[in-house]
């Protein structure tokens, strides 16, 4: 998991769609620390304490200097997890952060932008800074306090 500038790489985002509002470039984004959470519908830690955190996050910072982006990352009951239910779902949760749906790849179960990342499952958090580096990837529920110091340090950092 990147933690430094010497091991950070650059974010990308494989997605099959945007909802929400409208498609994110991730080029625009630089010079705004990213907060990513991927989540599944169906996940109890998501629903319960990712998301919510999440939206804490987009409704305590600027978006200009804070973006959180939610990544729909389905890797089991790919059948009920669709866009439509998605979007009902956000709309329920009252989620009003871009989210992005990760790209299903034929033949695995795990959508690509989770196998790029190797991500463990959901909730994760990706930290991302002003340059676009992955600087932490977190699996499970983030302290509040720990998910604080890493915005305060990376909102510290300059372009």
């Amino acid at each position: 998991m990147p933690t430094t500038d010497d091991d950070a790489t650059l974010l990308q985002l494989q997605v099959s769609e945007w909802v929400n509002g409208p498609e994110l470039n991730l080029e625009e984004l630089r010079g705004r620390v990213l907060l990513i959470e991927t989540f599944q519908m169906l996940c109890p830690g998501c629903v319960t304490a990712g998301i919510p955190q999440a939206q804490r996050v987009h409704q305590t910072f600027a978006a200009d200097q804070v973006q959180v982006i939610g990544l729909h990352t389905v890797f089991e009951h790919h059948e009920v997890m669709g866009p439509e239910a998605l979007k009902v779902f956000l709309a329920e949760f009252g989620v009003r952060f871009p989210v992005a749906v990760d790209l299903p790849v034929e033949g695995h179960v795990v959508p690509a932008t989770m196998r790029h990342y190797r991500l463990q499952g959901t909730p994760s958090t990706l930290l991302v800074d002003r340059k676009g580096r992955v600087r932490n990837i977190h699996f499970g529920t983030m302290e509040d306090l720990a998910l604080g110091a890493w915005l305060g340090t990376l909102l510290t950092e300059s372009e």
